[in-house]
């Protein structure tokens, strides 16, 4: 009987492998079995038949459908699925818990793989309604937490997808959830943070935790982020995390991940408005994400119905514009992408549906812009004004500028807009570059500019009248005043007579006359006998609003500056300094600093150090330069400092290389970083020459502090990569105490005490392996000079670097030694090391014995595997 069932059992476990269409019938035939035998012969042959795909680590289909039928026969004797009251759990099933959970601890990692696999495969198998026995619950939640902190990835992960069902999101203190939120954040494996982003359930905590997984440094983790968060209802968010979200993920650098913010996120959100994209721009703010909001728009409108498009636009069918009285962020944005829409698909029947010809919509700008100006408005109205004036701009850049008319009325909306009180920074980009091909002729846009600039510094006088009169008009303004004169003195006689024969009446009436006559000679007087010139009736505005200090002027003054000083060599010579002269300031605008030092990095690269009279230290010249010389430094001050010694040059103010160092600590992280690749560039063009400079680039790139700072680390990694010529391995040989002296002697609280010393090491020996330099005819390994260099510094007992690390380097170490003199030497000297091992610390020993070994073989010509030895060593 026995033997018939263990073969019967062997039968189905073996078919069930190939198609899971089988697997009904199958399990019926296993059913039939188990109600023929008593228990524990049924489980003895099960559990056998049952440990060979648990044991088999191997990732195949086969073994994945022979876990999965087991999954569901086992399920089918769990009875309670659908209703909170549990009946017992049949024996069957209580051992074959009691069997897995016994054994998910298991030595193989391949094992403890399939234990959490057909866990989770046993849980999925349960119904939507299932329901489990509390104390089972907690057995398995304990048993997979532990696995949670398996040292195997694969293990985790899949520990993961077991804890799937028994999470609670809704209770704050679920230990499942806590578990999830520290691994997604903590977990060094790509693979397991993807499985919980697969897994956790959604709260306002996981969806904090998945937006920050959005910046995760791999892909596919961010991918499954955008993935999470399309689940989540849009109203979840705040419009800054809805902004950034698409901001990043429109423009990630990934194409997975892009791909899914367009077909996944991005519909969702759309679905969400049902369908109305004015809802979704303004779920965006369209008046501060714009760029976002119009990114969004263009991957939407790729797969949309244009007349679903059409009908979304709110112009007026008579006049193809929006009624000024309706006009709102939303609906000019929508109304300005689909006319870059359909004039990108060159859709012109649609296009004439919804945009007048060129003067008309000319004529709509003025009326709007009339429209703002008729009353007063708050300072967000104003704000909202500006930007609609902006899409109406952005508008008139799509219109063909063929036709003169609209050509000469688009020139005049432009002048008079410029000149008005409704500029913002980006209606004067808009403008300006816009009018260099409405005013196609350089000489006469630029005149163009500079009239306006000209208005708005030096404007006409309020209620000046420019008057002009003949010289016929003259001689009769003349003879009025002559004539006037006369009946005034007549008028005085008669006054004079009154008042001799005391007739006070008539006195005080002819006085009345006399004064009306001295009025009007008065007011002709003051008509002018020439015209009035225009210098007289301007007057030059030095007030604030109009010449206000602008960041972003000086900003874009200095990236003016850099392209002309790249132009012009004598120019950059000349004005390199003012470049400089920015980091003297206080600046509470940080990106001023950033742009001038992009500047200093361009014009040294262009041009080098030399071109500028900028002197290195002794010690940043190449071997080739090292005896001292004397070179006069240009300063701001425009005098000239002679400097000799290299005590004099690295305490200076003059020192330009320091000062650019000294910005690898800044605490801006854009500065630091700016800095860090410009030095990288002028090193890897041969610039500059500096050992204390790799090594400080070395200590920032394994740096936590910099662990966030991911462009940073790719371009330090970039640089490392590709800086293998002689004198890269001059520095790096050069680089090599000093930067394990900095690690060694930093003080406890330093961050830079949780960098592995040795992985410094390491990493400066990797670079310099095979590597030399050739001088008068001979070849000097880098690695032969660090070997007796290391070796000496062992035996130093003067020494701050740790032992250890340096008597672990040793293995690193490829050397390429020709001369017996040398090997002699080498071998007195790794001898003297051996006795200072035996007392100092026997454990070392074998670092010693291995580094001997290499040296015997690299005697007798053996081939060595440069990468043997130490390379799985932490």
């Amino acid at each position: 009987m026995a033997p018939a069932i263990k073969d019967s059992m062997k039968n189905i476990f073996h078919k069930v492998q190939f198609n899971k269409t089988d697997h009904q019938q199958y399990m019926k035939r296993l059913t039939k079995l188990y109600e023929k035998v008593d228990l524990d012969t049924f489980w003895e042959y099960f559990v056998w038949c049952l440990k060979v795909p648990l044991s088999t680590s191997q990732q195949h289909p086969y073994v994945v459908n022979t876990l999965e039928f087991c999954a569901k026969f086992c399920m089918s004797f769990y009875r309670s699925l659908e209703s909170e009251t549990t009946e017992p759990m049949s024996p069957f099933l209580n051992r074959l818990f009691e069997f897995l959970l016994s054994s998910h601890n298991a030595k193989d990692k391949g094992v403890r793989f399939r234990i959490c696999h057909f866990l989770n495969m046993l849980l999925n198998s349960m119904g939507d309604n299932a329901f489990m026995d509390d104390n089972l619950c907690d057995q398995i939640t304990v048993s997979m937490m532990d696995r949670l902190l398996d040292k195997s990835p694969k293990v985790r992960a899949q520990a993961v997808f077991a804890l799937y069902r028994l999470q609670d999101p809704s209770d704050e203190q679920c230990p499942v959830i806590k578990m999830y939120l520290f691994h997604v954040s903590k977990d060094p494996n790509a693979e397991v943070r993807k499985a919980v982003l697969a897994t956790m359930g959604k709260n306002q905590k996981t969806l904090q935790a998945a937006l920050i997984r959005t910046r995760d440094i791999d892909d596919s983790v961010r991918k499954k982020a955008y993935e999470f968060i399309s689940k989540v209802t849009v109203r979840s968010l705040t419009i800054e995390q809805r902004e950034r979200l698409l901001k990043d993920g429109l423009k990630d650098r990934s194409e997975t991940v892009r791909t899914c913010v367009n077909n996944v996120l991005l519909p969702a959100w759309l679905r969400y408005f049902k369908g109305e994209y004015m809802n979704l721009i303004h779920a965006l703010d369209a008046g501060i994400g714009t760029e976002t909001a119009t990114l969004a728009l263009r991957v939407l409108f790729k797969n949309a119905d244009l007349k679903i498009l059409l009908a979304q636009v709110t112009i007026d069918k008579n006049t193809r514009l929006i009624p000024l009285t309706s006009l709102t962020n939303e609906n000019v944005l929508y109304w300005k992408c689909i006319i870059q829409h359909l004039q990108r698909l060159s859709c012109t029947e649609e296009l004439e549906l919804i945009i007048p010809e060129l003067s008309e919509f000319c004529k709509y700008i003025c009326d709007f812009i009339t429209f703002i100006s008729s009353q007063s408005h708050e300072t967000w109205e104003k704000e909202s004004h500006k930007f609609i004036l902006l899409q109406l701009f952005e508008i008139s850049t799509t219109y063909d500028l063929s036709d003169e008319v609209g050509r000469k009325n688009l020139n005049e909306v432009i002048i008079n807009t410029l000149m008005s009180d409704h500029c913002s920074t980006k209606i004067i980009e808009c403008l300006v570059s816009h009018l260099a091909k409405v005013i196609p002729e350089p000489s006469n846009m630029l005149n163009a500019i500079a009239n306006v600039i000209s208005e708005t510094r030096l404007p006409l006088k309020e209620n000046a009248v420019t008057q002009q009169i003949t010289g016929e008009q003259q001689h009769e303004n003349n003879m009025q005043k002559a004539r006037l004169k006369v009946e005034m003195l007549e008028l005085e006689e008669e006054l004079y007579q009154a008042i001799k024969e005391q007739n006070f009446l008539q006195a005080d009436s002819l006085k009345e006359k006399i004064n009306a006559l001295k009025e009007e000679i008065s007011r002709l007087s003051k008509i002018p006998e020439a015209i009035l010139t225009e210098d007289n009736m301007r007057e030059e505005k030095n007030d604030t609003a109009t010449m206000h200090s602008d960041d972003s002027v000086h900003i874009l003054a200095l990236k003016t500056l850099g392209v002309y000083c790249i132009l012009d060599k004598e120019l950059a010579k000349k004005h390199i300094m003012i470049f400089f002269y920015q980091f003297s300031l206080e600046q509470e605008n940080q990106e001023i600093w950033v742009v001038s030092l992009k500047g200093i990095f361009d014009l040294l690269l262009m041009y080098g150090f030399e071109y500028f009279d900028i002197l290195q230290s002794p010690e940043e010249n190449s071997m080739e330069n090292r005896s001292e010389k004397t070179r006069s430094l240009y300063t701001h001050e425009d005098s000239n400092i002679s400097i000799s010694k290299r005590a004099e040059v690295e305490e200076g103010p003059c020192n330009f290389i320091k000062i650019l160092t000294g910005l690898l600590t800044n605490a801006n992280q854009d500065l630091r970083t700016i800095a860090a690749e410009g030095l990288c560039k002028l090193l890897l063009n041969q610039r500059i020459n500096s050992s204390n400079l790799i090594s400080r680039l070395i200590i920032m790139c394994y740096n936590p502090v910099n662990a966030d700072d991911i462009y940073l680390r790719q371009c330090l990694s970039s640089f490392f990569d590709n800086f293998v010529t002689p004198e890269a391995q001059e520095m790096l040989e050069g680089a090599y105490f000093p930067t394990l002296q900095v690690l060694c002697n930093a003080p406890d609280i330093s961050p830079l005490r949780e960098i592995n010393a040795y992985h410094i090491s390491r990493f400066i020996l990797s670079l310099t392996r095979r590597g030399c330099q050739k001088t008068n005819g001979q070849t000097f390994y880098t690695h032969n000079n660090l070997a007796f260099a290391i070796l000496a510094e062992i035996l130093n007992p003067e020494s701050k670097i740790d032992k250890e690390i340096l008597i672990r380097s040793l293995t690193n170490l490829s050397i390429q030694i020709e001369d017996d003199l040398s090997k002699q030497n080498l071998q007195r000297a790794i001898k003297n090391v051996t006795k200072m091992v035996m007392k100092y610390d026997k454990r070392l020993l074998k670092y010693v014995q291995q580094f001997t070994q290499k040296l015997d073989m690299v005697s007798e010509g053996t081939e060595i595997d440069e990468e043997s030895d130490n390379e799985n060593e932490d």
